[in-house]
C-alpha cells in the first residue's frame, strides 16, 4: 500500500520565517521537491514530520508568500498528466 505523510516545511524569505505543509513519501522526498521547485530568494530551514496524509481530514497551512516559482509549481489538475 502506498503511504504518504505530511511534512512541515519551515522556510525563510526576506528575513521572515514561514511554514507550509507538503505531502510526500519521505522526509528526503519532501526536502528534494521543495529545493527543486523553490524560488531563488527562498531558503529551506527545517523539515519535520507532521503525520500521515489523510485526504479530506485536514486543511493545509498556506503561508502568505509562495515559496515556489509560479512556472515550476503550476500543475493542471483538470487533466490526466499521464494520458498520451
Amino acid at each position: 500500500m502506498w503511504q504518504t505523510f505530511i511534512f512541515g516545511m519551515h522556510w525563510r524569505h526576506g528575513g521572515k520565517m514561514y511554514y507550509d505543509e507538503l505531502p510526500a513519501g519521505s522526509k528526503e522526498e519532501a526536502a528534494e521537491y521543495f529545493i527543486d521547485h523553490m524560488r531563488d530568494d527562498v531558503a529551506l530551514v527545517r523539515v519535520e514530520l507532521v503525520g500521515p496524509d489523510e485526504p479530506g481530514v485536514r486543511e493545509y497551512a498556506h503561508s502568505p508568500v509562495s515559496p515556489f516559482s509560479p512556472l515550476k509549481a503550476r500543475r493542471r489538475l483538470d487533466t490526466d498528466e499521464d494520458a498520451r
